[in-house]
């Protein structure tokens, strides 16, 4: 397998798949707070989380699905990933059974179920062009939905159309086959902790949203859904090259080249917190004015926290991945669990108090426990100096002073940019160079 074009191909693709498909809930909150106001913009981002939360237990063996297509891929046991596919796009099935109690959240819960287990499975495969593909067909019928009455419509016809071009994959190329007693368990095996591990991460992006309203209202639970998805905007481009690799850790795990994943592990970190930093200064500068302009309001300290607290996550994401996707999945889970409970903590103790503010650093307050303990489990593991987030630790408190001021903020991307040339253009090299 020709790794370096692997990762571009994956990554061409997730341009286009991450660019859409995350750039959905940007476009949707946007256009929903300007046409229903703030309190509706709450409620519709309230009853999507929760959607989205439900589905991450629907979508139960999606991460073990991704992992071992990839691996089976590696070790050329082609015959292993029909049988556990069909399993794993059986359980969202399950998500129908809450139609009776709130079929909004069933519905999504269900089509958002199908929407991560076809993800999973099509980048373990290495054919994440098909991904793309299919996002871009959804989203044609996102906007379509902006031209209907209910507020979920845009969701409802996003979703299911990846579910319907999903299954139509899987039939079609004959990955539908009885699983054996062996690959059930096998799946279970591994889920069991991934499980946690991906509920944790689902909870610490969706709970926010829903936890803000119901502790300090639909309005401000509006606030929140505007600065957030602004910020996770900065997740989506690092994000292209962290989905092309991920799979890439599981097949050199099922190759057993453990340097190897080590090797990329640690190019990529420093490429994306390069990137997410220089992202960052940017959202300081135009950030606040353009939420403004497309929101109708102007955001206060709460939309800093919240720049902070994604690029903390997105500064983590290669590392954890590294474990979750080789032999520390326990490891990755019980540190995404440990995250989400300071958060979740956090939540109920801020968000009453501090309204919109609470929730952002909740998560900035999560994410960095995250941040630490992973750093911690990686040097244990795979010896893995922290200095591989140097770039993140230097652009942190040249961030927190640049939210005084958009010229001196300007002042301190220049120096941060001198300062870090050296590792930026030796990223570069590596990238170019060692993942071929």
């Amino acid at each position: 397998m020709h790794r370096r074009r692997i990762i571009i191909r994956h990554s061409l693709a997730s341009v286009v798949a991450l660019a859409v498909f995350g750039g959905s809930r940007f476009l949707y909150n946007v256009i929903i707070g300007r046409k229903f106001g703030l309190e509706v913009l709450g409620w519709a981002n309230s009853l999507i989380s929760q959607a989205f939360f439900l589905a991450g237990f629907l979508a139960f063996f999606s991460v073990a699905l991704g992992k071992y297509t990839a691996e089976f891929l590696g070790r050329g046991e082609r015959g292993r990933i029909g049988r556990i596919t069909s399993l794993s796009f059986a359980a969202p099935l399950l998500g129908l059974l809450l139609a009776p109690l709130n079929f909004s959240i069933a519905f999504l819960s269900t089509l958002r179920a199908f929407q991560l287990t076809f993800r999973a499975f099509i980048y373990g495969l290495h054919r994440g062009e098909v991904y793309a593909y299919t996002i871009l067909a959804a989203f044609a019928a996102f906007l379509l939905g902006f031209l209907l009455p209910d507020p979920l419509a845009p969701y409802y016809l996003l979703l299911g159309t990846v579910t319907i071009i999903a299954i139509a994959y899987v039939a079609r190329r004959g990955y539908l086959a009885r699983p054996t007693k062996e690959d059930v368990a096998l799946l279970i095996s591994y889920s069991s902790y991934a499980f946690i591990g991906t509920i944790a991460g689902i909870f610490l992006l969706q709970a926010p949203y829903f936890l803000t309203e119901k502790l300090a209202g639909r309005e401000a639970s509006g606030v929140v859904a505007a600065v957030l998805s602004a910020s996770f905007l900065l997740g989506y481009l690092p994000q292209v090259m962290q989905s092309a690799i991920v799979p890439l850790y599981a097949y050199d795990h099922g190759k057993r080249n453990v340097e190897a994943a080590k090797r990329l592990a640690k190019v990529s970190a420093s490429f994306i917190q390069l990137a997410t930093a220089v992202a960052v200064f940017l959202m300081i500068l135009v950030g606040g004015p353009a939420i403004r302009i497309l929101f109708g309001f102007t955001p206060g300290p709460e939309f800093y926290v919240s720049l902070l607290a994604v690029e903390i996550y997105v500064a983590y994401n290669p590392l954890i991945n590294l474990l979750s996707a080789t032999a520390y999945v326990k490891d990755s889970a019980l540190v995404a669990l440990s995250g989400a409970v300071v958060a979740g903590t956090s939540w109920l103790l801020l968000i009453p108090h501090l309204g919109p503010l609470g929730a952002p650093l909740g998560l900035l307050a999560g994410y960095a426990v995250i941040f630490f303990l992973t750093h911690a489990v990686v040097w244990k593991k795979f010896s893995l100096s922290p200095k591989v987030s140097e770039p993140l630790l230097l652009a942190l408190p040249l961030q927190v002073v640049g939210f005084f001021s958009r010229p001196l903020a300007l002042f301190l991307l220049l120096l941060y940019l001198m300062l870090e040339r050296g590792k930026l253009e030796e990223a570069l090299r590596l990238f170019r160079g060692r993942v071929s």
